[in-house]
């Protein structure tokens, strides 16, 4: 089916909405114009056919009328030839009678001209000049033979307007019937009836016939009843076509019978010569009995007209109707179409304006149609898409907006933690080399003391010459004792720091997950753990000062040893128990310096995570700030629509 209509389907994607109107329009006009047309040409035609019978029976019921007063002229002369001299004024007056039919004749110009009619009119004027011109000289036979031409120019003239104004080519029967009754069978009747009256007349005045002459009688009053019957036949057919013309033509219908009552009077009187009357009176009936049949002639002629007249006047109603209804359904189906044009053309401009408008941004513009079509739900369609797409282009830029402000205040909340973690982290580093000169003191500490337990070894050995010098030397490492005795407070407090520093660091780590807005208390942990580092570098000094005032007595009560070395041997265990205390602060020196160590690497584990946390915070910053930046991008594109 596709393939069918694809030459079809491309040509109207070529095309614009207007000639795609014109074309389709045209190609039904054209048919439609083309069948109207020829329609509308063919009752022209038979306007035309039926106005040219109209003249022709206008011509021919003259023809007809100088043909029946050419035949009563005819009669009433062949009476005069006869010797009737009293119906010689009746000829005179026929004559009269013709030469005014002539002239009427002959000023139907129009009627001429249209049937052509000019050249026999002619011959017929001719002939009936050349008759009057001979009718006081010419005996009965050549007046007959006279009139008897002219009667027959005068047929074929009828004839010749029959056929040139298509009366012989009428299509409807009752017109058929009743130019056969007006142009043919009542005139040949009327012509023998004629002949017969004026014979007939003469026959009855002089009681002679001319040769054979009551032979011809006879056989045209055979014709006239065969042709009369034939007229009775032709009429009951007509009637039946036309059961109107019945009622119309009965005024007529009598004068058929009243032929048929002369004929059968031209029997009697003539032809068997009973019961004759005069001619004039034989005559009279003759010519009451022609006048009969050319009125009945001349009904039919009028008939024939008037029936012309309303085929003319209804085929004229159906050619105006035709044409007023072609004309209406052209007119209404452009106005339907001009209509269709614009609210399409209206509804696809707005169409338009809505998809440009919309891709130019602009979401506030907003379509409506009230049309039931396939366009009128598409432009609606688009309305409601338009709305949606400004109501989410709406929920975009708030959505937008409120990122863009909490990006903002997550970069600066990260920017501030990001700041507070490095100064947590040089923190950490500070209180990290504190530890590690705090390391250092306590490894100098503890190789004092080894020296010291070695001292005490070496002070063991000369006790025994130097007792009463170790008495004296005991209230010195008495001082000594006391002062190891803080330094073990004061290792006490370096534990204690380190213990609150380690759970510390653990309040950290777990304040710089969180971040945020709790970001702060990241910052009270980063305080104590600088205050406990100080208190840590205070006790490393104190333990310092101490140590040496310890060495300055050790050295004091060495020189007393010394001096006293004789008197060594009473105080030697003595200074065995000072050896084992030795023992004692040397192995107690170890163990803070393995604990102080241990602390060091804690406070260099927390400042890496320290420093970690800071790269991870300043990479928040930055995919906050890269966040900031989208949302100020995405706002910045849907700032393109016009949303009111």
């Amino acid at each position: 089916m596709n393939i069918v209509f694809q030459p079809a389907i491309r040509l109207m994607r070529r095309l614009r909405l207007l000639p795609k109107f014109s074309l389709v329009t045209l190609l039904v006009l054209v048919p439609l114009l083309l069948v109207s047309a020829l329609l509308i040409e063919e009752l022209n035609r038979s306007i035309a056919f039926a106005e040219k019978e109209r003249v022709g029976v206008r011509h021919a019921r003259q023809v007809e009328d100088l043909l029946r007063l050419s035949q009563q002229h005819r009669a009433l002369r062949h009476m005069v030839l006869g010797g009737n001299a009293a119906v010689r004024q009746q000829a005179s007056q026929a004559q009269q009678a013709i030469n005014a039919g002539m002239a009427r004749l002959e000023a139907d110009a129009a009627a001429r001209a249209a049937l052509g009619t000019g050249s026999s009119l002619e011959g017929i004027k001719r002939s009936w000049a050349l008759l009057q011109a001979g009718l006081e000289q010419a005996k009965a036979k050549d007046s007959n033979a006279a009139h008897g031409a002219l009667i027959e120019q005068l047929y074929k003239l009828n004839a010749l307007i029959a056929d040139r104004s298509n009366l012989t080519l009428d299509p409807q029967v009752n017109t058929h019937y009743l130019i056969v009754a007006f142009i043919k069978s009542f005139p040949e009747v009327a012509d023998g009836v004629a002949e017969i009256s004026g014979r007939g007349a003469a026959y009855i005045d002089t009681g002679l016939f001319e040769a054979n002459e009551d032979v011809m009688l006879n056989a045209a009053v055979m014709v006239a009843e065969r042709d009369l019957a034939r007229i009775s036949v032709q009429l009951d057919a007509m009637f039946r076509a036309s059961p109107a013309l019945r009622t119309a033509l009965a005024p007529q219908e009598g004068a058929i019978r009243q032929a048929g009552a002369f004929l059968e009077r031209v029997r009697n009187e003539v032809l068997k010569s009973v019961d004759q009357s005069s001619g004039a009176r034989f005559h009279d009936a003759g010519r009451q009995a022609l006048d009969g049949l050319y009125g009945f002639a001349d009904a039919a002629a009028v008939r024939l007209d008037q029936a012309l007249a309303l085929r003319i006047e209804r085929d004229v109603q159906r050619r105006n109707l035709i044409l007023g209804g072609v004309l209406f359904t052209v007119l209404l189906a452009l106005y339907l179409l001009v209509g269709f044009y614009a609210s399409f053309s209206t509804e696809v401009r707005a169409l338009d304006l809505a998809v440009g408008r919309a891709a130019g941004g602009d979401l506030s513009h907003r379509v409506r149609s009230d049309a039931m079509d396939e366009i009128g739900t598409l432009l609606n369609a688009f309305g409601e898409m338009n709305t949606g797409l400004a109501r989410m282009a709406e929920e975009v830029r708030s959505g937008t907006r409120k990122m863009a402000v909490v990006s903002r205040d997550i970069a600066a909340g990260n920017a501030d933690l990001s700041s507070r973690t490095e100064a947590q982290a040089g923190a950490l580093a500070q209180t990290a080399a504190a530890m590690a000169v705090l390391t250092a003191a306590v490894r100098q500490n503890t190789d004092n003391a080894q020296q010291a337990d070695r001292l005490a070894l070496s002070a063991s050995q000369i006790a025994a010459s130097g007792g009463q010098a170790v008495e004296r030397v005991v209230g010195t490492m008495d001082s000594i004792t006391q002062s190891s005795r803080k330094i073990g407070d004061i290792i006490g407090v370096i534990d204690t720091i380190a213990f609150q520093t380690n759970l510390l660091a653990l309040n950290a780590a777990v304040e710089a997950a969180r971040a945020g807005e709790q970001g702060r208390g990241f910052a009270v942990v980063a305080a104590e753990v600088r205050s406990l580092a100080q208190r840590t570098a205070g006790a490393a000094r104190e333990v310092k000062s101490l140590i040496l005032d310890s060495i300055d007595k050790v050295d004091a009560g060495s020189a007393q040893v010394g001096a006293a070395g004789q008197t060594m041997h009473e105080i030697i265990s003595s200074v065995k128990r000072v050896a084992d205390i030795m023992q004692d602060i040397t192995a107690a020196s170890h163990q803070q310096r393995s604990g102080i160590e241990n602390v060091n690497q804690t406070l260099v584990s927390m400042e890496q995570l320290t420093q970690r946390n800071a790269a991870l915070v300043e990479q928040a910053a930055d995919a906050t700030e890269s966040m900031h930046a989208q949302a100020m991008h995405v706002a910045q594109a849907v700032s393109m629509f016009k949303l009111e």
